[in-house]
């Protein structure tokens, strides 16, 4: 009998790490018959044992921080392994790269135990803790690359290379929710695209709505916006948004999206920008695949190369997709509202003959997405 995977996520219920909930993680990543849920007062010193943390910059060191002697006793008593799941966030960097000096920082060298991964590793170190007792997930694509980089370039801020002995594995945890979800893929276009940003406020997604709003071409989509508290857009054109602003921000959940997916062609997914400028997507990129629909990626550069690597395949055949690579946002917005309008420029009967072209791909992306046992390398990764 396979031996199980005991995952404790009883600290990610509380502050500070509290960004996510416990049902999200339950219900996604580690949603597996592989994987056994425990209680922290209930670890046996037998067994496979994870203790998972969301990694964040400053709430995690807090959380580490804040926990008594008691807590570090246990994680060695009982052969406790500490599992990160590190989203996006600058982990080896801080904010210029570590194999060139900057020359805006006294001595040109910055303290490397002020970089995350160090701050989180000193703490460690400090109840006799090993770096070999420290895993990470990682969503957004860079950091193995960083990894390998360390071994083979000198860090001039601290003048050597350097060995990272923690365990490191890139996955996504969006792929093993986008599986799980059951929903109605039916077609009956009425809108050319749906563009919702109804969410937390961004300048891209901001901008990319008023370029379309630029073009004439809102009445063409289903279309909505959370303005940015402090623009200073003095069309307001905010309020010429379609009336869409009641439906359902985009989440980790259908949440009755099949009304939002049923009567339109191309989703526009506003994906949220990795710091590190890292490809990187969320579940606004999942959910048109989920619904078999064609997707425009508006995220850091390389996002649509990096859903490659995984197997889906993506539009090229239809519409430039060299938006992907292009870094400078405003070309950016202009690239993918062109898309648009050419989109737009379409009827209906027009439309319909383009997806059913397009739909080996749907069909393809759709499933791999449900076929596929994501799960596998975490699983892997941590036995």
């Amino acid at each position: 009998m396979e031996k199980k995977i005991n995952i404790c996520i009883d600290f990610n219920k509380i502050a500070p790490l509290s960004r996510w909930h416990k049902d999200q993680w339950t219900d996604n990543l580690f949603k597996d018959d592989r994987f056994l849920y425990v209680k922290w007062d209930e670890f046996k010193q037998e067994g496979n044992n994870f203790l998972f943390l969301y990694c964040a910059p400053d709430e995690t060191t807090e959380f580490l921080q804040s926990k008594t002697r008691n807590f570090f006793d246990t994680l060695k008593y009982k052969n406790i392994k500490i599992l990160f799941w590190n989203e996006q966030f600058n982990l080896f960097m801080h904010d210029g790269d570590i194999f060139e000096y900057d020359h805006s920082v006294k001595n040109h060298c910055y303290d490397i135990n002020n970089i995350l991964y160090w701050k989180i590793l000193n703490i460690f170190k400090s109840h006799n803790i090993g770096e070999e007792m420290l895993y990470f997930i990682h969503s957004a694509k860079g950091f193995l690359d960083e990894i390998e980089q360390m071994k083979k370039r000198k860090i001039l801020w601290i003048n050597s290379t350097l060995d990272i002995k923690s365990k490191h594995l890139q996955t996504h945890d969006l792929l093993t929710w986008g599986k799980e979800q059951n929903v109605s893929t039916d077609i009956d276009p009425i809108y050319h695209y749906a563009c919702l940003f109804s969410g937390r406020p961004a300048y891209h997604r901001h901008y990319l709505l008023k370029r379309l709003w630029d073009k004439g071409l809102l009445d063409f989509g289903k279309c909505s916006l959370t303005p940015l508290p402090d623009s200073q857009d003095t069309s307001n054109f905010d309020t010429f948004v379609p009336s869409f602003r009641g439906l359902p921000k985009t989440s980790h959940g259908p949440y009755g999206e099949d009304d939002i997916f049923k009567d339109i062609f191309v989703w526009i997914a506003g994906e949220t920008y990795c710091p590190n400028g890292y490809p990187y997507f969320t579940e606004k990129t999942v959910k048109p695949i989920m619904y078999k629909r064609p997707f425009i990626s508006y995220g850091n550069p390389g996002t649509l190369a990096y859903l490659r690597d995984y197997g889906f395949k993506s539009f090229g055949n239809f519409w430039d997709e060299s938006y992907d690579d292009e870094k400078d946002d405003d070309k950016k917005i202009e690239m993918i509202s062109n898309i648009i309008q050419d989109v737009c420029k379409k009827n209906i009967s027009e439309i319909n003959k383009m997806y059913d072209d397009m739909r080996p791909i749907l069909e393809h992306n759709k499933n791999l997405l449900v076929n596929t046992d994501w799960r596998k390398d975490l699983v892997n990764f941590l036995s």
